[in-house]
């Protein structure tokens, strides 16, 4: 049997490392926090960890949280899929417990897996930044090599809480606090990049409740707040810079439409009203034109797919009215060897490839409400599908509101909604994107209402206070997790169970251990 100190040592060490493998690697991952459950069964030690298990209410509602998914085992029809379900968050059982019956990490250590845990995730990032240099047609969603671009994007929100939270104020610390400014700016520019409106949400949201809560604790902290809002203010007024942009109809488009292209045939005229770059895209399209226009200046057919599995025609109509030309031969041969180039790699607006990162992030979200206001369209669209995807889950809630209907149906049942509904998704893989719901239709209110309310008791009870100077920082996880829950299935995958669970290792370190447990 290994010392106490060795046990713990080894502890440390692998606190350390999961922080690392749970942004950059499943399989280190899953080494990890399996060898974390090895260490404490070995470290002995079990009457201190029974009363320290017995007074964590936190730990108690971890462990509430898994045991009513077991008990929604007893309704579902699909046990394999309830099984399966259940083996993936098996880590929210193992995690907490071993983490919350060990004494807390302290001082230097702390500071030092906290640190490690950013620099991993600034590595990523700057990995993920020179794919999407390196390889122009790289989707965003595939840029992060190791795990899903919005797990790490909710790693990278708290890297920018952690650098804020833990600056100081002295002169010494000033050329430390100039590179924690530097890697916030350049988080911030890597979320833009990867198009996560997820993550601009739970920064606005959590910098607003933090502000609020330091103003409440301390008077003066009126400058930051008006700061904050002078900040909120600037990025509000670009943001609808670039709305009011993608709106500004150009002048062909107000002009009274032509009936006929420059060779004599006749133009189609769709007046739907669906609006790109201040074109209507459904207008001025001749398609007895586009195809031998097209067949001349490229090699690849016209009724081929690209690579992002559009097809040639309807990227080529886009592309044009994008940059201002009508859909006719007239438009195909003005384009240039570029544009050429751009609509055979799948590229429908050239703002996607030139405009600035905010520019393409808001007019890719402008495009996704132009195709629902007018076509009622969701497939292929991030938070069309959502709506979608949040309709047919709460049609399940609404058919069983109490209990749910168990732990490995909740899938199946949206599913049949959306065939019910008629919906594109139908026949599709997709999940609920949204952790409240697909918790209500797997264990209804009954269950949903017990979870919480163990949660909500872990917090108000002085056994699992965070120390003072940490409490902000537990504070933005605690906020980060809950708003993800609105848009995300966290809880699906190793990354996000790892995510909702790895920060408990940072709590109080002054946590009162029961009396009988200490050792002498």
């Amino acid at each position: 049997m290994l010392g106490e100190r060795v046990h713990r040592a080894i502890y440390n060490l692998l606190v350390l490392l999961l922080g690392g493998c749970m942004v950059c690697s499943t399989w280190a991952s899953n080494l990890v926090w399996v060898l974390l459950g090895v260490n404490w069964l070995m470290e002995g030690r079990w009457r201190e960890k029974w009363l320290m298990a017995k007074a964590s209410r936190l730990l108690q509602a971890y462990l509430l949280f898994y045991l009513i998914l077991m008990i929604g085992m007893l309704w579902t029809q699909n046990q394999a899929a309830g099984w399966s379900l259940l083996q993936v968050k098996l880590p929210m059982l193992v995690v907490p417990l071993v983490m919350l019956t060990t004494r807390p990490i302290q001082g230097r250590q702390l500071k030092a897996i906290l640190s490690f845990y950013s620099l991993i995730v600034i590595i990523v990032s700057m990995i993920a930044a020179v794919r999407m240099l390196v390889f122009n047609d790289m989707p965003y969603r595939e840029a992060v090599p190791y795990i899903s671009h919005i797990r790490f994007a909710l790693n990278c929100c708290m890297v920018i809480f952690i650098m804020v939270l833990t600056m100081k104020t002295t002169i010494m610390r000033l050329p430390f606090n100039i590179i924690r400014c530097i890697i916030v700016l350049w988080m911030l520019l890597f979320l833009v990049l990867i198009h996560s409106y997820t993550a601009f949400g739970v920064l606005i949201l959590v910098t607003t409740v933090l502000l609020v809560r330091a103003i409440v604790k301390t008077p003066r902290r009126w400058p930051l707040l008006a700061l904050w809002l002078l900040l909120l203010g600037g990025g509000t007024t670009l943001v609808l810079n670039e709305v009011r942009g993608y709106y500004a109809l150009v002048p062909m488009a107000k002009q009274p439409l032509k009936e006929y292209t420059a060779g004599g045939h006749p133009y189609e005229h769709a007046c739907d009203g669906l609006i790109e770059n201040g074109n209507y895209i459904n207008n001025y399209v001749c398609r007895s034109e586009l195809r031998p226009a097209w067949e001349r200046r490229s090699t690849m057919p016209y009724d081929s797919l690209t690579v992002s599995g559009y097809s040639i025609e309807s990227t080529l109509v886009r592309y044009l009215n994008n940059i201002g030309l009508t859909k006719d031969s007239v438009g195909v041969a003005t384009m240039s060897a570029a544009d050429v180039a751009a609509v055979e790699r799948g590229v429908a607006n050239p703002v996607y490839e030139n405009g600035n990162p905010l520019r393409k992030m808001v007019y890719v979200m402008l495009l996704e409400r132009e195709f629902y206001v007018h076509t009622k369209a969701v497939a292929g669209f991030t938070m069309l599908q959502r709506f979608e995807l949040w309709r047919a889950t709460w049609r399940v809630i609404r058919n069983h509101p109490a209990f749910g209907v168990g732990t490995g149906d909740a899938i199946d049942d949206m599913h049949a909604e959306l065939v019910a509904m008629d919906s594109e998704l139908a026949g599709t893989t997709k999940k609920s994107h949204n952790e409240y719901l697909s918790l209500l239709a797997m264990v209804g209110f009954v269950g949903v209402s017990l979870i919480v309310g163990m949660f909500i008791l872990s917090f108000l009870v002085r056994s699992v206070k965070y120390q003072k100077k940490n409490t902000a920082l537990m504070l933005a996880w605690v906020l980060t997790i809950l708003i993800s829950f609105l848009t995300e299935d966290t809880l699906d995958t190793l990354a996000g169970i790892l995510f909702c669970t790895y920060f408990i290792a940072f709590r109080n370190s002054n946590v009162r251990i029961p009396y009988s447990a200490q050792r002498p």
